[in-house]
């Protein structure tokens, strides 16, 4: 079967119609409901506490005088905060950084209104801990607003205070708020190349390169900072070369994270998986001593774990020969395969588009998918009709690969494939949307009944058994004016391989 390409000169195998669906990725809000790392330390459970503390002793009626009636930040607070008084600064801080955590969505605005963006991103100094924490968690519920509120703070300069506080800040809640802050600039495409030029990236690859100095939540906070940055990071975009940096850190992390539950891990393998769409990053990546932990990770108890290791290794299966071999040679055709009966859709999906791309591979490899007894589960996924149909594509894709790619030339595969059942699945795809899909099931379909071999009447009567006549009658039906050429496929099996049913039956 021809390998699909992204481009003229790159061997892509089942690759453009079959990656995993991407959504744009969300900001992430410091009300967010996230399970950080187990790892934390005493300072941290203190300045939570500390801050619980005052919680319960505050009046939050008290927040309806902090706002005027024109949606401006009350004179009194502005004043305060210009002031030359710390006391006085910092209990405007106080106030201000109050009310975002109780009434984010109307108040983010008004701070804007209000002119004190440029105010507060000055008065932010390593130095002052007690200053710098409410008002680096006042920007960080900006940052995570809309882009044009994110873009207000980053137009006075929050970006070089996010990565000070991120990289030096005594103070655990300061870091965690400014990695978080840098994550949701890098949400912002504009923003983030600014992000990459002022170096701020730097912090997140600190802390994940160097994670024995570092508690759980800034490790979590910088590896999802990351998945979020690198995103919409793909060759050619302004900045892509920080992925020479990224790649690094990454695989080292992941190898050394040994926590399969870790929010930070998972975060990494999608940050990861972000970055393999092009040959170059793969080639990268596979410098690293990767491969056997994602195979491992691909057999995690943890589900989100093992999906986020799955997209990984469906990419560099995708798009690297050299990567396949290596994770074939790792195990992963044993370590997929529970996954292709997963309770999770999208995992198993996953797992078909990682077996249709190893179905794509060398005679030894369809070999191995074989005897490991894939044939029958991918079967059993495209002739479900209740099945995401995205998984049934890459299931019949599998399966008319093994047949077209393997069959032709080694009829003992042909006869294995025949036993377990190919032939039904190839028939089940001809009911999907998907033409490439339906081209190639219709090809595997011909090479059962066309090929000179000795097992080629068996094939006839078991397409005929199996209820073939009628689906390639119904396909023939189909109204599509782009699937005249597979119709034709359709009438040409009928009609040399199955002269008796060519026409319509006599009513």
């Amino acid at each position: 079967m021809t390998k699909i390409g992204n481009a003229a000169t790159s061997p892509w195998k089942w690759y453009l119609n079959a990656q995993p669906a991407l959504h744009l990725p969300d900001k992430t809000s410091k009300t967010a409901n996230v399970v950080m790392e187990n790892a934390s330390n005493i300072s941290s459970k203190n300045e939570s506490a500390e801050a619980h503390d005052q919680d319960r002793t505050f009046d939050e009626s008290e927040l309806d005088g902090y706002i005027t009636v024109h949606k401006r930040i009350a004179p009194e607070i502005v004043n305060a905060l210009r002031s030359n008084d710390r006391t006085a600064r910092l209990g405007a801080a106080t106030k201000l950084s109050r009310l975002l955590d109780k009434r984010e969505s109307t108040a983010i605005q008004p701070i804007i209104d209000s002119g004190i963006l440029s105010d507060i991103v000055k008065i932010i100094s390593l130095e002052d801990v007690d200053l710098h924490v409410p008002l680096n968690a006042v920007l960080s519920w900006i940052v995570a607003g809309s882009d044009e509120q994110a873009s207000a703070v980053v137009k006075e300069g929050a970006i070089q205070k996010f990565i000070l506080l991120a990289s030096s800040s005594s103070s655990n809640e300061a870091r965690d708020d400014a990695l978080l802050s840098l994550g949701n600039i890098g949400a912002d495409s504009p923003l983030r190349e600014k992000l990459i030029r002022e170096g701020g990236l730097k912090p997140l690859l600190d802390v994940l390169g160097n994670p024995s100095k570092h508690q759980g939540s800034h490790m979590y906070h910088a590896a999802q900072a990351l998945k979020i940055t690198t995103y919409s990071l793909k060759p050619g975009s302004d900045g892509y070369e920080v992925t020479w940096d990224i790649i690094p850190t990454l695989t080292q992390y992941i190898e050394y994270q040994t926590d399969e539950t870790a929010g930070s891990l998972e975060f990494s393998l999608l940050a990861l998986s972000n970055i393999l769409l092009a040959e170059s990053t793969i080639d990268t990546t596979l410098q690293s001593n990767i491969v056997p932990r994602l195979v491992q990770l691909c057999t995690a108890e943890h589900a989100p774990t093992r999906q986020a290791a799955l997209g990984c290794v469906g990419l560099i299966l995708a798009g690297s020969n050299k990567g396949t071999n290596r994770l074939v040679d790792a195990g992963i055709i044993e370590a997929i395969r529970p996954c292709i009966t997963s309770g999770d859709g999208g995992e198993r999906s996953k797992a078909c588009w990682a077996a249709a791309n190893i179905a794509v591979g060398t005679y030894e490899q369809a070999k191995a998918l074989m005897a490991a007894g894939f044939v029958p589960l991918l079967v059993k996924v495209v002739s479900d009709p209740e099945e995401d149909y995205k998984a049934r594509g890459d299931a019949a894709w599998a399966l008319a690969s093994l047949v077209c790619d393997q069959g032709p030339g080694n009829h003992k595969i042909l006869k294995t494939l025949l036993e377990a059942t190919c032939l039904d699945g190839l028939l089940s795809a001809l009911t999907l949307e998907e033409r490439s899909v339906i081209q190639e099931s219709l090809k595997g379909i011909m090479v059962f009944v066309q090929t000179l071999w000795k097992g080629k009447q068996r094939a006839i009567e078991t397409l005929k058994a199996g209820g073939g006549v009628a689906v390639l009658r119904a396909f023939k039906l189909r109204p599509e004016p782009d699937l005249a050429p597979e119709r034709l496929m359709a009438h040409t099996i009928l009609k040399y391989h199955l002269e008796e049913f060519s026409l319509p039956p006599r009513v």
